[in-house]
């Protein structure tokens, strides 16, 4: 087994662990009636949006219940919003829209990009939805250590001419606020617009534009089965989490508090810094981490994570290792967890105030940041 292949392996074992938090081993792998008569489901998992998949529900009948979350999860990935996926809605659209066509797309895919390109006008174009060309010619997702190449100047710049950083221009973040009409960035090189009902059409202003929905994809699959289990009676809560989103609602069968744990960005997959708490009967939160350490190369000493800012097309260098967002909405938990890990320490205090999210933000000299909101809630080992 090569070295990367065994890399790859840890990794996945590591979400596994991270994903779960710091949930007590008996309730992960054995059945247990609750106070109400409930019971905890096994963990079920499975795989989609290149990612780890586990669900842990509480109620009654939850282990076919557990099973659908996983369908609906790959459904909304293969179906709607994969840009990987030719038969997807959002990879049609990548392929056959012409610019300036306003075409209509369902509410699912509608939705989503609508939130995400609200986070990335008010993020200063952080969140570029159009990074993807500038991602492939650095291709840390996929490539070999012993294969990986810095790319070249000239390199970057060609693929960032197929992004919206050209209409955007190059983010200067020191200008004035992201949210304001004449902030950098705001030109709209991608618009969906929403009507009556349910419909929503989607336009691109060049069409070499691409849309990548892999920043929110995994927070948006959160809401999307949140929303499906709202639907069956027998569900009283549960632990659910998508790669490095994480979603805890309802109620636990012992009454006992949920726990999430907050991943060492300097340790093994399965190091954990602390966790956050959450009372049992908690409404629907949502936990989401980025960090330098999910997917990385070193090269010659240097290392070279994924998550490339907009504004320089190299990885982001902000001061932080780590940020972890917490609130309602899973969408915008993972989105603002990629803007704020890029944004750096202060602006990301910003950008959390004006979504009413709250934050764990890692620093590089090890230090952590916890928001007034949530540090009591936050409990280090």
């Amino acid at each position: 087994m090569s070295s990367s292949t065994r890399n790859r392996i840890l990794a996945v074992l590591g979400m596994l662990l991270a994903a779960a938090g710091i949930i007590l081993a008996s309730t992960l792998l054995r059945k247990d009636k609750g106070k109400n008569g409930g019971e905890t489901s096994d963990t079920v998992y499975g795989f989609a949006m290149g990612s780890t998949v586990s669900v842990l529900l509480y109620g009654t009948d939850t282990e076919e219940e557990a099973e659908e979350v996983i369908r609906e999860v790959k459904r909304l990935d293969e179906k709607v919003i994969s840009w990987r996926s030719d038969s997807s809605e959002l990879g049609i659209w990548n392929r056959t829209a012409s610019a300036g066509e306003e075409l209509p797309v369902s509410r699912e895919l509608g939705a989503a990009v609508e939130k995400s390109l609200e986070l990335s006008q008010k993020s200063g174009g952080t969140l570029d939805l159009t990074l993807r060309p500038v991602l492939e010619v650095w291709g840390i997702e996929t490539a070999k250590p012993e294969e990986f190449r810095v790319p070249a100047e000239e390199g970057l710049r060609a693929a960032a001419e197929h992004t919206d950083l050209t209409e955007g221009a190059q983010k200067d973040r020191t200008e004035p606020d992201a949210g304001s009409d004449d902030s950098p960035g705001t030109v709209e090189a991608i618009r969906c617009h929403s009507g009556d009902g349910d419909t929503y059409t989607l336009s691109r202003t060049r069409e070499e534009l691409t849309l990548d929905l892999g920043a929110v994809g995994k927070g948006y699959a959160l809401d999307a089965v949140y929303a499906l289990l709202q639907t069956d009676e027998g569900t009283d809560g549960g632990v659910i989490a998508v790669g490095g989103s994480i979603l805890v609602f309802g109620n636990k069968a012992d009454g006992g508090e949920f726990k999430v744990g907050i991943r060492d960005p300097e340790g093994l997959p399965e190091d954990i810094l602390g966790y956050i708490t959450f009372s049992s009967g908690t409404k629907k939160q949502c936990v989401s981490t980025s960090g330098g350490y999910e997917k990385y190369i070193e090269k010659d000493g240097k290392r070279y994570h994924h998550i490339i800012d907009p504004a320089t097309l190299y990885p982001a260098e902000s001061g932080l290792k780590s940020v972890t967002v917490v609130c309602e909405d899973g969408l915008l938990s993972d989105g603002l967890s990629t803007a704020c890990f890029i944004l750096g320490e202060e602006k990301a205090k910003e950008l959390l105030k004006e979504y009413n999210a709250e934050g764990v933000l890692i620093r590089e000299d090890g230090s952590i940041y916890c928001t007034p909101g949530i540090e009591k809630r936050v409990v280090f080992k």
